[in-house]
Formats: C-alpha cells, sequence, structure tokens
C-alpha cells in the first residue's frame, strides 16, 4: 500500500525530475515551454496545438503537480509560462520575483471518479473496503482540496489510519491508480475524470480557480502570445469541452 511521500523523497524526485527536463529541453531550444498542472494536461495538448495551427508557433510543455513546477522555476528551470491549479503557487512565484502578469485563467470542479458504468455515490468513502487515491496534498492543489472534503466530512482520519488513502504524485497519477486498480477511486479533477472516461460524481466543494502568469526574465515573446491566446474565443470552447469553465476576469 503506498504511503504519502517524505519530503526528502518529493525533493530528490523533483530534482530528478528538473535535471531531466534540462536535458530534454538542451534538444528542443528552438520552441518556448510552457509548464502546467498535471490537471491541465488534456485540454493544453489541444490548445497548444491549436495554436501552432493558428499561428505556426510550437510551445513546448512540461506536466506535473503545480508545486513541483513552482519549485523548478524557482531553481532556474527554463519554463517561460506557468498555469497553476490554484492560485497560491503562482503567488508563491509572484512573491519570490519570478513570475509576472499572474492572473486567472479557468476552474474545474474536484470529482468522486471510478472505473465504472454507475455514477459512485459520495458515501463510497465510508466502505471500509474501498481504497481511495488523491494526489499529495503538499503539491497539487486538488490533492489539498480533496483532503480538505475528506477532513470537512470527517473521513481523512480513518482513511490515513486505515490505510486506505493512496498517495498519488500528481492528479492524472491518481486517477491512473485507480484506472488501474491499485486503487477503487480517486478523487480528480473534472478534466481528468473526462480523459479517463469511466463515471465521476461532483464533490460538494467550490471549484479550483486555475492561474498562470509569465516567467520572468525570459525574453519569451511566443510565450506571451500564447497566454493571450488562452483567453481567445477558440481556447474558451476547448476549456469548456475539456470540463473547465474559463475565467474573464
Amino acid at each position: 500500500m503506498k504511503r504519502p511521500i517524505k519530503k526528502n523523497v518529493r525533493a530528490w524526485a523533483g530534482s530528478i525530475l528538473l535535471l531531466l527536463f534540462f536535458l530534454v529541453t538542451a534538444g528542443t531550444a528552438d520552441a518556448e515551454v510552457f509548464a502546467a498542472a498535471a490537471s491541465l494536461q488534456p485540454v493544453m495538448e489541444k490548445i497548444a496545438q491549436e495554436f501552432e495551427k493558428e499561428k505556426g508557433i510550437r510551445m513546448d510543455a512540461v506536466f506535473a503537480s503545480s508545486g513541483q513546477l513552482a519549485k523548478q522555476i524557482e531553481m532556474g528551470a527554463p519554463y517561460d509560462l506557468f498555469l497553476s491549479a490554484d492560485e497560491r503557487w503562482a503567488r508563491y512565484l509572484e512573491e519570490k520575483g519570478k513570475l509576472e502578469k499572474v492572473r486567472p485563467v479557468a476552474e474545474c470542479p474536484l470529482v468522486l471518479w471510478r472505473d465504472s458504468a454507475e455514477a459512485p455515490s459520495l458515501d463510497l468513502v465510508k466502505d471500509k473496503k474501498i481504497r481511495l487515491a488523491i494526489a499529495d496534498p503538499e503539491v497539487a492543489p486538488y490533492g489539498a482540496l480533496a483532503r480538505e472534503y475528506l477532513e470537512k466530512i470527517g473521513e481523512y482520519e480513518d482513511l490515513d489510519k486505515d490505510e486506505r488513502l493512496i498517495i498519488a504524485g500528481d492528479v492524472l497519477k491518481a486517477g491512473l491508480a485507480a484506472k488501474s486498480g491499485g486503487a477503487d477511486a480517486a478523487y480528480i479533477p473534472l478534466s481528468i475524470a473526462k480523459k479517463l472516461e469511466g463515471s465521476w460524481t461532483k464533490v460538494p466543494m467550490p471549484p479550483q480557480r486555475l492561474f498562470g502568469g509569465i516567467v520572468k526574465d525570459r525574453d519569451a515573446l511566443a510565450a506571451l502570445v500564447f497566454y493571450d491566446y488562452l483567453f481567445s474565443p477558440r481556447a474558451a470552447d476547448l476549456f469548456r469541452k475539456a470540463g473547465f469553465e474559463p475565467v474573464q476576469d
């Protein structure tokens, strides 16, 4: 049974991911890079494709938990645009002097997902035989929201004590844990639930608002154009199809 990741293991994994990305981007220096929360992967891949078709500009991408990406940017990772699953990590980098033009981009609800034809009941958590997966609350905003919900309904402590809580690195990994049988269900954003198919039920918590910003001192014109494109009618349509609601303020 997978248990919560210890801090030193998180730091080691983050350093390895950063090193690997430096090696990968060394061979793709002709394209600017956006770093986005895992919850955004399905829609951002489509938006980047549409952007390249319309503008003739290719954007490379890296996806991980918001906290991991924020720490990598703080350490100097060669990312030009950052898209976080919450405001916290975007403001963290802004306060560190690493991010500018911070604003909300879209919002997406948390759902309980299961690989079945029938939508799961929210009471599923009370079944002592059920294992539930969430993203790591320390670095993944949707994991933190899932933990907040489970604490609110008084189930988090029992899940943890009974070793029925599966902690994954990000929301996609949490969903895949449930899809592969490593867990019975997962609390994940609607965007990932749609990607994995199966069925889901919305969790009665406010939707998570995702924020973006331009990484400072990168001289990345293409990233600025791409960032503006995220607020275009075409991008808004793709966001809605993927389970998001665009934010225009």
